[in-house]
């Protein structure tokens, strides 16, 4: 989940994703994120994928040793990020209507891809606008393109980061850690060769 990785692993990652995707603002569906804040309930059940990435985060602060718990700890101090962008207009939750619902739930039964998923590809065919999808998500990218939505991967992002903005290499190891940190490796094989462009 791109908005997860962005949002929990740099302080200003959402903002290098808006610049990386050119748009001045992104919809994602409450299945993503449905604007719960902390403290959050402890039944899962109803919470969004972005949610239930903030209650982990808070249980293993609770329960690991101090050095283990930092790297959690960012990542709520990072998440703070989309309350600033859903304020200033430039994330929106953009929730699926009635009628959707029953494609939704067909594409997670035919598929078996993720709530979360299904509905950013709903949303995507409401707007017609490309999907983005974490790497990770090979399922999910292997339906969009059976469906024919476009999308992106959080390689293709970096790719683009690197080849349109250039960013400091020292940018660049940050965001790279924080993804890792955030449990979105991009891979050494990748970075490598791509930071090897930035000397």
């Amino acid at each position: 989940m791109v908005l997860q990785a962005f949002g929990f692993g740099h302080p200003e990652g959402i903002e290098t994703l808006l610049r990386v995707l050119q748009v001045q603002r992104a919809r994602f569906p409450a299945e993503v994120y449905n604007d719960e804040t902390l403290p959050l309930p402890q039944d899962d059940e109803d919470l969004s994928e972005l949610a239930l990435g903030l209650n982990y985060a808070e249980r293993q602060i609770r329960t690991r040793p101090r050095v283990e718990a930092e790297r959690f700890e960012s990542w709520i101090d990072n998440a703070s990020q989309l309350q600033e962008h859903l304020r200033g207009g430039t994330l929106e939750i953009d929730p699926l209507h009635v009628e959707e619902l029953p494609e939704r739930e067909d594409l997670t039964e035919t598929y078996g891809i993720g709530r979360g998923e299904a509905a950013c590809l709903v949303l995507a065919q409401r707007h017609s606008a490309p999907a983005v999808f974490v790497s990770a998500d090979q399922e999910a990218c292997e339906v969009a393109d059976e469906i024919g939505i476009p999308r992106t991967t959080i390689r293709d992002l970096l790719e683009r980061w690197v080849d349109i903005f250039s960013p400091p290499v020292e940018d660049f190891d940050a965001m790279i850690e924080g993804l890792r940190r955030a449990r979105f490796d991009p891979g050494k094989d990748f970075v490598a060769p791509l930071r090897e462009t930035l000397n």
